[in-house]
């Protein structure tokens, strides 16, 4: 039971003076980023900086509306002593006939430890004071991706009462603790009293008030009163925190909308730490609604974020400063024929348009910073994208150029030596980007060069169009293709009366067939300077197989495919296979096992000037055909 009830206490200055609270949140006007990717950039960074060991960190971010018995004991608990209202709006907030929380939890992560005390000073040891007690404290830790400096405060941003619940475990000594604390920021204020003026910093504790000051909750007590508060209950043995913004405002987005965004950011600026994709990623992420899961895709299935993990495998381009003999990071670029569709608008807050012409920077840590623009790629239909990495021994000099936001290098902040280094690096970059744009030979089988521009004239009639519905089916004894008839195998997306790549074929499946699940239309892509189309299917059956790839001339107009090409015309060819975004394996054939989730990709040269039909075949047993 509670011996007494936490409370809320207002800071008041000290005599040396102090930050105010609006000082934070004013900190964050400069960014042009919308809250709720801040709040994903922020917290997931403060997750990374505090992993334990070498295992992944879960990340996760749940909406919902507290129950009929987690509501009152919010009511009951943070409005006894709460701020008066023009000091605060915790009232109004707690006053709703329906209570939100959106709760913000990181596990694998060592919590919030230490002293509780900011002026306690333990060496390693700051993670709650930093957190919860100072603002604007900075961490000089090469490969860590952020501070517990003016960033955190989005958390308060989000809340209409700018009023979080803190609940952590970690570890103190040789034994674990749990904490719970309250906190708030608003603007700074002064109360006319009997013994004068006193003016307070607008920052708000609730819990234990000791000495002036409040003290987290701890032990048992933090995890009861955790418990009647409705808030997730970190498992047994482990250590992480839980971060609870009471009463969360997205602006004119429904919540449906805020959690779809929140899952979108996610994928955009994190989707380094989701590499490999499948367990052995650093990082894994989770989102619900109420209750109900939110998917939160695998970044080789965003179309235009695809071409930026294909190059995050691909950075073989050394950036140095030769003069000055340093090493500044590398660089991979590829070029592709752009995807269709316009993307998600957290990526259009990005930057990212219709076409895709920009560089991926980040940081040895892997978190995005931002998408750098470069000038856009000379035919509307390519594109390129790029991933510049940070050298970890310029890790720090990069670090200093971020704002309090983290989403820009701004290179003026720094001077001398560094100043030279991180302008170069950026130029290096523009100039990359510079040269993709422009027309580049191809080789073509007789090694003769062509123009990008030329190949794109060859492929004009395999230019995909919109994908429509369907664009997704298992071809297998008795199912329905996306064309409509049991065992036609022509895909919707793309079809040849419009000038697009028709969709695979499939067929009834004899005995010894394995099912094929076609991940979407075939796709255009740059391989080795080849333009290639590519199309990405999975083995959903369990067991070795044997899988080909069967590309024909397809007539347009219904009329079939060519099965005898005329003599000396070129076929489409299959180059090879690709198993996620790794990289390609050469040959007709490949030797798979299903059932494991793997997206592979079969990766086929089109002939020129025709429409190519594409189609998986999978053989049980590992016997060539």
């Amino acid at each position: 039971m509670i011996a007494e009830p936490p409370r809320w206490s207002s800071e008041p200055y000290a005599p040396g003076g102090g930050g105010t609270a609006e000082g934070a949140l004013k900190n964050l006007d400069g960014t042009e980023l919308d809250p709720l990717t801040l709040l994903v950039r922020e917290s997931a960074q403060n997750s990374w900086d505090a992993r334990t060991g070498d295992g992944p960190v879960d990340y996760r971010v749940e909406l919902r509306t507290l129950g009929p018995s987690e509501a009152p004991v919010w009511r009951d608990l943070l409005a006894a002593d709460a701020p008066q209202l023009r000091h605060l709006k915790l009232r109004a907030s707690l006053a709703r006939p329906a209570l939100r929380i959106l709760t913000v939890t990181d596990t694998g992560t060592r919590g919030l430890g230490g002293p509780t005390r900011a002026d306690i000073a333990v060496p390693g040891q700051s993670d709650f004071a930093s957190f919860v007690r100072k603002t604007g404290s900075s961490s000089k830790v090469t490969g860590r991706g952020g501070t517990y400096g003016f960033g955190k405060a989005v958390f308060h941003l989000l809340s209409a009462s700018h009023t979080v619940v803190v609940h952590t475990r970690c570890r103190v000594d040789d034994r674990l603790e749990t904490r719970l604390i309250g906190w708030a920021v608003h603007e700074s204020y002064t109360v006319e009293g009997d013994g004068g003026a006193k003016t307070f910093t607008g920052r708000h504790f609730w819990g234990r008030v000791r000495h002036g000051y409040v003290e987290p909750l701890v032990g048992e007590e933090a995890d009861e009163v955790a418990g009647r508060l409705g808030l997730e209950s970190l498992p047994d043995g482990e250590t992480g925190t839980s971060v609870a913004i009471l009463d969360p405002v997205f602006g004119e987005r429904d919540d449906a909308e805020a959690v779809r965004w929140i899952v979108d950011a996610m994928v955009w600026n994190l989707w380094p730490k989701m590499l490999p994709e499948g367990g052995d990623a650093p990082m894994r992420f989770s989102a619900s609604h109420e209750g109900r899961v939110v998917a939160v895709p695998r970044p080789s299935e965003v179309p235009h974020l695809r071409p930026f993990v294909w190059t995050y495998d691909d950075m073989n381009r050394l950036v140095e400063h030769k003069s000055l003999g340093r090493v500044l990071g590398r660089l991979g670029m590829r070029k592709f024929i752009s995807p269709q569709g316009r993307p998600p608008r957290v990526a259009q807050e990005a930057g990212i348009g219709d076409r895709l012409h920009h560089t991926c920077l980040m940081r040895p840590v892997d978190l995005v910073v931002k998408y750098l623009e470069g000038p856009p790629f000379f035919e509307e239909s390519g594109g390129y994208a790029a991933v510049f990495r940070a050298d970890a021994d310029m890790d720090r000099v990069f670090a200093a150029a971020e704002p309090a936001s983290h989403d820009a290098w701004l290179v003026d902040k720094l001077s001398g030596d560094e100043h030279r280094l991180a302008k170069h690096a950026l130029r290096k970059i523009n100039d990359a980007m510079k040269e993709a744009s422009g027309p580049a030979p191809v080789a073509n089988e007789a090694g003769e060069g062509v123009s990008l521009a030329g190949m794109s004239r060859l492929m004009a009639g395999l230019m995909a169009g919109t994908a429509g519905e369907g664009a997704e089916a298992v071809f297998a004894t008795g199912t329905t293709s996306p064309g409509g008839a049991a065992g036609t195998g022509r895909g919707s997306a793309g079809t040849a009366g419009v000038g697009g790549i028709p969709g695979p074929r499939g067929g009834s499946s004899p005995s010894g067939r394995r099912r094929v699940l076609y991940d979407g239309a075939p796709e255009h892509d740059v391989v080795d300077g080849e333009a290639v189309l590519v199309q990405r299917f999975t083995l959903p059956d369990a067991g070795s197989c044997v899988v080909h790839g069967r590309p024909v001339v397809a007539l347009g107009d219904d009329r079939g495919v060519e099965t005898e090409p005329p003599i000396g015309a070129s076929i489409p060819t299959v180059l090879g296979w690709r198993a996620g975004s790794g990289p390609m394996t050469n040959g007709p054939s490949l030797r798979a096992i299903g059932g494991d989730g793997t997206v592979w990709s079969l990766i086929v040269k089109p002939a020129p000037d025709t429409m190519t039909e594409l189609t998986v075949v999978a053989e049980a047993g590992g016997g060539d055909r």
